[in-house]
């Protein structure tokens, strides 16, 4: 594909991880679309956050009834590091990511916001995530392609049919070509 005179190569991954379950979905109001976390990937995330809350209060506990500093260090320190891994999870998933058409920007608050006119089409790519200790899965993104050859990541889960529908009413909303690229990637 060309824009601008400058050959990109579109059938490339922009992430290469995923999660192996279904992360958001995108949801329209009005004139905004907007993605929002699954709830089973928030409880995922939350369990963490209160198993590592758990553990401190638990920490707390012996040393108040039992004055053992040496597992009161132990279960506070996991418990730390169980919570602020939980809090690190928890990042990714709650982002704000949006499509407005009141301000003509899409905006992901990790890339610099983008005009909605600016968007020529959206793309639907799929690569095979593989581990050294566990099985591959596939992945699948949905990108956005810009005039001027920038290619911006807006999802990136393993449920293909949700992310096909999704993809399919974000085109609609955008009014920009949809381009389905699935095809086995290793990464």
């Amino acid at each position: 594909m060309k824009i601008k005179d400058t050959p990109i190569d579109i059938s490339r991954t922009l992430i290469h991880k995923g999660p192996n379950f279904r992360s958001h979905r995108v949801k329209f109001n009005d004139n905004v679309a907007y993605l929002k976390p699954t709830i089973s990937s928030l409880l995922f995330c939350v369990l963490y956050v209160i198993v590592g809350l758990f553990l401190l209060v638990l920490a707390v506990m012996v040393y108040v009834q039992n004055n053992q500093a040496d597992l009161t260090v132990f279960l506070g320190g996991i418990g730390i590091s169980i919570a602020t891994f939980g809090f690190t999870l928890i990042k990714p998933f709650v982002k704000q990511v949006t499509f407005d058409k009141n301000t003509g920007k899409f905006k992901n608050n990790i890339d610099r916001s983008v005009n909605i006119k600016s968007i020529v089409s959206l793309q639907i790519v799929n690569k095979v995530v593989s581990s050294k200790h566990g099985l591959s899965y596939a992945c699948y993104e949905l990108n956005i392609l810009t005039n001027n050859g920038r290619r911006i990541n807006v999802l990136n889960h393993n449920d293909i049919e949700q992310l096909k529908s999704d993809a399919e009413k974000l085109a609609v909303f955008l009014s920009v070509e949809l381009i389905d690229l699935q095809r086995a990637i290793v990464v």
